[in-house]
């Protein structure tokens, strides 16, 4: 520290004109008068300030980084929820309006099926893991549907 404050303080009056040389001496004066008293503190003392100037520059990002959070969230557009009933009307045209019929005569009846089951099956369809005689028809089906619809889908179908 003492190596420091030398070079600081050679460089300030090497660099000084002789106007301006007593301004310097004074403020360096000053912070040499600063430093002394900072290490006459005990160490704990000097520990616990720089640990509070630490705190306070951490609080003070975090609030930065909250109100860019709160900016950025407030443009960003919410997204609609799937609506399940409205989905539905495309599979009623097959599965019945109840969800009562099997599909072409071919399907299972899928009324009465646990949401983790529709899930799985509609995903499957959608990647051709799964299906029977009307895989290639529900693939097309299941190909339009985000995540968020088929959630709401089997959300909605497990109730009827």
């Amino acid at each position: 520290m003492k190596i420091v404050l030398s070079v600081v303080l050679a460089m300030l009056i090497a660099g000084c004109s002789d106007e301006k040389k007593s301004e310097n001496v004074s403020a360096t004066a000053e912070v040499a008068k600063e430093v002394q008293t900072v290490q006459k503190q005990p160490v704990q003392t000097r520990q616990n300030d720089a640990m509070q100037k630490v705190a306070a520059v951490q609080k003070a990002i975090e609030t930065k980084k909250l109100v860019v959070v709160e900016k950025v969230t407030k443009d960003v557009p919410q997204t609609t929820t799937a609506d399940g009933a409205k989905l539905f009307t495309a599979c009623s045209s097959c599965h019945g309006a109840h969800a009562e019929k099997k599909a072409l005569g071919k399907s299972q009846i899928i009324k009465g099926w646990d949401k983790t089951k529709i899930i799985t099956a509609l995903k499957g369809y959608k990647d051709g893991t799964y299906g029977g005689a009307m895989k290639a028809v529900m693939k097309g089906q299941a190909a339009k549907l985000s995540d968020a619809d088929i959630k709401a889908l089997a959300e909605y179908i497990s109730k009827l």
